[in-house]
């Protein structure tokens, strides 16, 4: 069994555009989105590229796995509980777009911004010291 006419249907209520945007999106028109929300008909390779490609889903998820149940469980942090289980992307994501996500864990969540903040500390303190050096040195 596979999952891409659930996906699809899933991903189309999920931006809330219609059958008519979403195969804008993809150059398709609105039969070709129902054929495959139908599962009358299954989306070209190239298709299935960018579909993945515009929503960060690999393809074989998209075929494989109920994504409305796996991108609502992809940063869960009970499986990420180590600021270093998250790349950079993801934590600058989080940080700016998706904070109520990671607000379900508030101490994992203050670790971040702390830790993030601590970063910038030390820039700023590393670039006085260095103005400290050229002033003694004037």
């Amino acid at each position: 069994m596979n999952f891409i006419s659930n996906n699809i249907n899933y991903l189309v209520l999920k931006e809330g555009i219609g059958k008519d945007q979403f195969g804008k999106l993809f150059n398709l028109n609105r039969g070709v989105i129902g054929s495959y929300i139908a599962n009358k008909s299954t989306p070209k390779l190239d298709t299935l590229q960018s579909i993945s490609k515009k929503y960060d889903i690999l393809i074989d998820d998209l075929v494989n796995k109920d994504i409305s149940v796996h991108i609502e469980n992809e940063y869960n942090t009970d499986k990420k509980c180590n600021l270093y289980d998250f790349s950079e992307e993801e934590i600058i994501k989080h940080l700016y777009i998706e904070d109520e996500k990671f607000s379900k864990n508030p101490l994992f969540w203050m670790y971040i911004k702390m830790k993030s903040m601590d970063d910038k500390i030390k820039i700023e303190e590393e670039a006085l010291n260095s103005i400290k050096e050229k002033k003694d040195i004037i």
